[in-house]
């Protein structure tokens, strides 16, 4: 009897490369191929480390965002949002990378903004200054604080 080969069994980090690189080629193609590209990656991976749900949701959000389907963005910002501890504690050096070009705050807090939902807007702005991710976040906050 022959043994078994053992499934190939890649990291987090092998994980999150492969869907980095699979989306940027799928994005060529526009918001649209690169929101399918992600739901399909998450149709047909076996599963997917909850470290690298962070990224795939937050791409995610901002392809569905410039594809026109709202509701999926508001989908993926929450997961995203979910996810987001995770990445950090279990993939810091891609999350550090990946950081600046995080589309969750501003997407969010665009579409919350839009539903009159004031407060969720603050707590993004909130979150995303307790990241770092910059003094426009801030502005962003007092300017949301004028509104209401």
């Amino acid at each position: 009897m022959a043994d078994r080969i053992p499934p190939i069994r890649k990291t987090p980090a092998e994980i999150l490369a492969d869907l980095l690189i699979g989306h940027d080629q799928a994005r060529l193609g526009g918001a649209e191929k690169g929101k399918k590209y992600l739901l399909h990656f998450i149709e047909r991976a076996d599963s997917i480390p909850n470290a690298v749900k962070f990224f795939l949701y937050d791409l995610l959000a901002e392809d569905a965002f410039q594809s026109g389907d709202l509701d999926a963005c508001r989908t993926a910002v929450a997961r995203a949002s979910d996810f987001l501890p995770v990445a950090q504690a279990e993939t810091p050096q891609g999350f550090r990378a990946y950081s600046p070009s995080i589309r969750l705050f501003e997407r969010g807090i665009a579409l919350a903004l839009d539903d009159g939902e004031f407060e969720k807007a603050l707590e993004l702005c909130d979150a995303a200054i307790a990241l770092g991710l910059g003094k426009a976040y801030a502005a962003k906050r007092a300017s949301i604080e004028r509104m209401t």
